[in-house]
């Protein structure tokens, strides 16, 4: 047993903090490839537009609560260079919703309404303020970020749709070239757009397209710190800590199973349960340091002899442990 807790010890000279974040896009599947569905709006257009991108909660790969750190969009595939543009003031807003994307509904609930603010449940969120968005040499199928400043928790699980809502309030430099999209049979295509295109303020929807949607790629994480790890003793091991405070410092835990009290630093008295049986005293604290995505991994050979130990993560910013893994 000492032998493998020293392995994995010395390993933490090896660490390296990585962006453990997943990525999707929304209809889900057109990562790398096009949609082949193009539109001007809203940034090949000069006008104010304000626009909901509805998307149905089956897109989404996760199964369970997610939190949205960034979105981007892209031009399409035979799109040209964009030189330039600019957008002095683009507002981003996400929620989950109490309508479903599409015209129709789906029998529990009704189609997407017409006036904005019924599509939004109380979880509404503005996750850009009014900032300009702009950019140079933007190459075909390339993701434009809107850089986030504040996340989005939402959870696909609960079957609420999720609404995309953008307002663009004046227009100095448009894309010049469309949007990628995607478009598709009525209730198969995933998504549906929903908008005013000469104001920023609107209440209501003056356009909409029965199953055709821009392409967002989305960014995400686990909602709270989160363990994740890959390979198996015996071998090189990846452990993967997330929802982390950013840029801060973080324990891996590991030992045999039981319940331990963590000792001294700011989390001293934090118990973590190392599953279900009592074997004291605790093994080790491996201290890492997260990044500014709030994430950080660990690469350790661990020893087939390791079977059995329980490993666990500790945000020390907040004294939160994650979920406890059995190698």
């Amino acid at each position: 047993m000492t032998r493998i807790l020293l392995s994995v010890a010395a390993a933490a000279l090896c660490l390296s903090t990585v962006g453990a974040q997943q990525s999707q896009t929304l209809p889900r599947g057109f990562d790398i490839v096009g949609g082949g569905s193009l539109s001007s709006f809203p940034f090949n257009s000069t006008t104010d537009h304000k626009w909901q991108w509805h998307y149905d909660s089956a897109q989404f790969d996760a199964t369970g609560p997610i939190q949205i750190t960034n979105v981007s969009v892209r031009t399409h595939s035979g799109a040209g260079t964009i030189t330039s543009f600019d957008f002095p003031s683009v507002q981003l807003t996400m929620a989950s919703s109490p309508t479903d994307y599409t015209v129709a509904g789906n029998g529990i609930q009704p189609g997407h309404d017409s006036t904005f603010a019924n599509n939004l449940n109380a979880d509404v969120t503005v996750v850009r303020a009014a900032t300009p968005f702009t950019g140079t040499n933007v190459a075909p199928l390339t993701w434009m970020s809107f850089d986030l400043t504040t996340p989005f928790v939402y959870d696909p699980s609960l079957g609420d749709d999720f609404v995309f809502q953008i307002e663009k309030c004046g227009t100095n430099t448009a894309w010049g070239e469309f949007i990628d999209g995607t478009s598709g049979t009525a209730g198969l295509n995933g998504g549906n757009r929903y908008g005013d295109t000469s104001s920023c303020s609107s209440a209501i929807s003056s356009f909409s397209n029965n199953e055709y949607v821009p392409i967002i790629l989305i960014e995400y994480g686990p909602v709270g710190p989160s363990l994740a790890s890959s390979g198996s003793p015996g071998g090189s091991m990846t452990f993967d800590l997330s929802g982390l405070t950013p840029n801060s410092a973080a324990a891996i835990v590991y030992g045999p199973a039981g319940s331990y009290t963590v000792p001294g630093g700011g989390c001293a008295g934090l118990v973590v349960d190392l599953l279900p049986v009592n074997f004291p005293p605790l093994s080790s604290l491996i201290i890492v340091n997260s990044d500014a995505n709030g994430n950080a991994q660990l690469v350790s050979n661990v020893p087939g002899g390791g079977a059995g130990l329980s490993v666990q993560g500790v945000d020390v910013s907040s004294c939160t442990a994650t979920n406890s893994i059995v190698l």
